[in-house]
């Protein structure tokens, strides 16, 4: 006897219908394995300035996809990733302002659109005004109660004294920001819940203080490389107003100083930290303050002579005061040192100075704070920029033999330097171990030379010695025992 077929009820068919689509989601996508592309649309208002596409929960950010070019506010840029089955990916976006905004597991087979911003927010923006006499190096604006000032909104650029500044927040819907001015001196000032869209102007300082302006005039001889300016009672210089780099002699500047006392105390230093200092300086009465260096301590001129018996002649010579910025000017000017040749002058110093030589073949050797007072006579020789005494070796070296030197102390060895040109660089490390530092510095073992060397601290006795020389030779010693109290030949 047959039965005939139960019929489903209705239900159940629709139950199984809004199912499917669930079941299709939950089960992982197969997807072929084809070109990828993030087309990266800029709503923000800000311009992206980088740009990262790399596989969801990758460890590597990837290459920077915009290779120096800015996808504009209102502007798209089509980042092609090749073909890969992948479709998940991480994008980050790092705007014009150094905010950064990460979209993470974004599956570009659905959609390989992204979208930054919201188009239909309006733009918000602030005119920054800088009432102090001192530039603003940093600019940071954040909601109220944001976790930290957020990123520095000037990017590169600076607000000078009295100058604007237009600061672009993007596109959003918040008003209220509270914004922080950090100035070159790296003091602070803070305006709280500025409301951007009742008023978009922003002043950071007073402007009801008069800002003063003087002209500082150089009329000296030398370069002045900082000028400070502040009133007596401030106890001190304060920022440096040179923001344009040093004042040539002949050279005028103009500063300006925002405050009411009309009293100023301005200090010009000079290379190697030489000073004149003007006080009581009445800026309202008077536009223009002049430095001819009569107010700088004088210093004695003192005699130097170098002697060069080195092989190799000296193609400059620099003499310079040990506190000084740079070297100077060459004192060969357009001639040599040949060997065996002095060079006599005068400097200006107090005692300590330092000393460059450069060779023909452009190698260079310095010793710094060489007391002329001392050593007047400076014999640049083999190991003169480690040797105890200068001036040795001044007359021609004479023809009886040295007397010989004793052994070298226990737990060290005597590297000798039985080249025709000096050892530079020397390394002792343990066996096994990478390459550390060059034991011998700035300094160089001249050819014929001795050093008593003992382990390194962390080495010990038993090391791996590698030597290179100025002709670029080069010589291994493996496990050579630091400790053995003898003399060892190089190469």
């Amino acid at each position: 006897m047959s039965h005939p077929a139960r019929r489903l009820p209705p239900w159940l068919f629709l139950a199984v219908a809004l199912l499917l689509p669930a079941l299709a989601l939950a089960q992982p996508a197969s997807r072929a394995v084809g070109e990828r592309e993030a087309v990266i649309a800029n709503e923000t208002g800000l311009g992206i300035r980088e740009l990262y596409v790399r596989p969801a929960n990758g460890a590597d950010p990837g290459p920077e996809r915009l290779s120096n070019e800015v996808v504009l506010p209102g502007t798209s840029f089509r980042a092609r990733l090749g073909r890969q089955a992948n479709c998940s990916f991480d994008i980050r976006a790092v705007f014009m302002d150094n905010s950064v905004v990460e979209r993470r597991a974004v599956d570009l087979c659905r959609n390989s659109r992204v979208i930054y911003g919201d188009p239909s927010a309006p733009l918000r923006e602030a005119m920054i005004t800088n009432f102090t006499d001192l530039s603003i190096q940093y600019l940071y604006a954040a909601p109220p109660g944001a976790a930290d000032r957020g990123p520095d909104r000037l990017g590169n650029e600076v607000i000078g004294a009295g100058d604007s500044f237009r600061m672009r927040l993007g596109r959003r819907r918040d008003c209220i920001f509270d914004m922080v001015a950090v100035f070159e001196d790296e003091t602070e000032e803070q305006r709280d819940r500025q409301d951007l869209c009742r008023s978009q102007r922003v002043s950071f300082g007073d402007p009801s203080v008069p800002l003063r302006e003087v002209t500082i005039s150089n009329e000296g001889q030398a370069a002045i490389q900082r000028l400070f300016a502040s009133p007596p009672e401030a106890g001190q210089p304060g920022p440096d107003r040179l923001v344009e780099g040093e004042l040539a002699p002949g050279d005028s500047y103009r500063i300006r100083i925002r405050g009411r006392a009309c009293v100023v105390d301005i200090r010009a230093e000079y290379d190697g930290y030489d000073a004149e200092t003007q006080t009581a300086v009445d800026i309202c009465a008077i536009s223009r303050v002049a430095f001819d260096g009569s107010l700088r301590p004088r210093r004695e001129a003192r005699p130097i002579t170098l002697v060069n018996r080195h092989g190799a002649t000296v193609r400059e010579a620099y003499v310079s005061l040990t506190a000084a910025e740079d070297w100077g000017e060459d004192r060969l000017g357009e001639t040599v040192l040949e060997r065996g040749r002095r060079l006599p002058f005068t400097i200006a110093a107090d005692c300590q100075v330092d000393i460059r030589v450069v060779f023909a073949n452009g190698a260079a050797e310095e010793r710094r704070e060489v007391d002329i007072c001392t050593n007047p006579v400076v014999v640049l020789r083999p190991g003169w920029t480690v040797a105890e005494t200068l001036d040795a070796d001044v007359a021609e070296p004479a023809t009886a033999p040295p007397a010989p030197l004793p052994p070298p102390t226990p737990g060290s060895i005597r590297i000798r330097n039985q080249s025709s040109v000096p050892m530079v660089q020397l390394f002792t490390d343990a066996p096994g171990t990478p390459r550390g530092p060059d034991r011998l510095g700035a300094t160089v073992l001249g050819a014929g030379e001795t050093l008593d060397f003992h382990p390194p601290e962390g080495v010990g006795c038993l090391a791996d010695l590698f030597a290179v020389f100025r002709d670029g030779q080069e010589v291994a010693r493996p496990a050579l025992d630091l400790c053995a109290g003898q003399e060892v030949s190089l190469p």
